[in-house]
């Protein structure tokens, strides 16, 4: 049975004695307890807690064999965990994608797991992951020196790509140059290799609505801002990969799949600047950069074709050369 993860608040008695069993851990100063930091630990009681606490998450792990015509995404949604959860936890599908026959360690809830580093604690890992060192010690079955803990609530990232000269000289050389390109998302016209609308998904192989149009660029091709706006986001999207979301005020546009990212959150960017390089990270079955046209709605942000837009500007920047 799948346990109930809610924060209970322990009796003062049990509360007192894990406080006690953490100050040995952690320094006092960074947990509110009445316990004196010289008072020597209750071994009989760190005992107690630690039976009181229950498993450890990471004791509740169940394993999901993967279904022909599964996807990440519905395997996420049927244990109401979020993809970069799975991802997380099972290295194998961290390109978004998995096979029939994989067999997935489920987790009852979502976080990630943390092994330890040689002068870290519960209070310093809490403190990286903005969670209570208690409840952290507490979802750990009160476990005094484990190597690995779960963090509740805390999701996987992959590690950031850094900005590599050798790769971004093979489009501007520079990624503060300006493009002048008419707001086109590159620097040179590319086929359409996937546009707007109901398509064959080609990684999950199931009829699905595409929200944008894939544009068949080299890997490290320079990705460009349709339009001066600020970033509203910079990092990963799940199935998007590394992931650019514009704010132009009236619109929004979308730069997915990306190798690298040059900008970052909040930062102001002027047409034609470069945002990142080509890639293929999240859901992709090869280089290319997907581009999407937003608008706000009574529902939120919708996704408009942006066939129209591209071809208004794609005739006349096919041979443009490269500033």
């Amino acid at each position: 049975m799948k346990p109930s993860w809610k924060f209970s608040l322990l009796s003062a008695t049990i509360a007192s004695m894990i406080a006690s069993t953490i100050a040995t851990l952690v320094p006092p100063s960074a947990i509110a307890t009445s316990t004196s930091p010289n008072t020597p630990v209750d071994q009989t009681n760190a005992k107690e807690a630690e039976e009181l606490c229950g498993k450890p998450t990471l004791d509740y792990l169940t394993q999901h064999k993967v279904k022909q015509g599964e996807t990440l995404e519905a395997i996420a949604k049927k244990y109401e965990l979020k993809v970069a959860t799975l991802m997380g936890l099972n290295p194998e599908v961290r390109n978004g994608e998995v096979s029939a026959g994989q067999i997935l360690s489920i987790p009852p809830l979502d976080g990630l797991t943390y092994r330890f580093k040689n002068d870290e604690n519960y209070t310093t890992v809490a403190k990286k992951y903005n969670i209570r060192a208690d409840v952290l010690f507490e979802r750990n079955g009160c476990q005094r020196k484990p190597q690995v803990v779960f963090v509740p609530g805390a999701l996987w990232k992959p590690d950031p790509v850094p900005f590599n000269a050798a790769i971004a000289s093979k489009g501007s050389g520079n990624p503060d140059v300006i493009f002048q390109t008419g707001g086109y998302p590159l620097p040179y016209g590319v086929p359409v290799t996937s546009p707007y609308g109901w398509r064959m998904n080609p990684v999950t192989a199931f009829w699905s609505f595409h929200s944008g149009i894939d544009l068949g660029a080299p890997y490290g091709t320079p990705v460009l801002a349709a339009k001066a706006g600020r970033v509203d986001y910079a990092g990963w999207g799940d199935g998007y990969g590394n992931l650019v979301e514009l704010d132009h005020g009236s619109t929004g546009t979308r730069y997915a799949h990306l190798a690298a990212i040059y900008v970052s959150q909040g930062q102001n960017v002027a047409q034609g600047q470069q945002l990142g390089i080509v890639g293929s990270t999240g859901r992709s079955t090869g280089p290319h950069l997907h581009f999407e046209i937003m608008v706000p709605s009574g529902d939120g942000w919708v996704a408009l074709d942006p066939a129209p837009y591209l071809n208004r500007i794609a005739a006349a920047i096919t041979n443009l050369p490269l500033l």
